[in-house]
């Protein structure tokens, strides 16, 4: 009895650890990299914005 107990327990614990490996940690992965290049773009923009801020304030003295 407790030899199938611990079989099934196995075989649950293998299934989530299948479900992680498989689907949970890449669509994870996906959102690490989509976020990560969102956050470059934004900074080359703000760094496209201080440098025109910058020249029009040269361009102003």
């Amino acid at each position: 009895n407790s030899i199938f107990a611990l079989a099934k327990a196995l075989e649950k614990t293998q299934k989530l650890l299948n479900a992680l490996e498989n689907v949970i940690i890449p669509q994870y992965k996906v959102r690490i990299k989509f976020i990560l290049a969102t956050l470059e773009e934004r900074e080359r923009e703000e760094f496209a914005r201080l440098k025109k801020v910058k020249a029009v304030m040269e361009k102003k003295k």
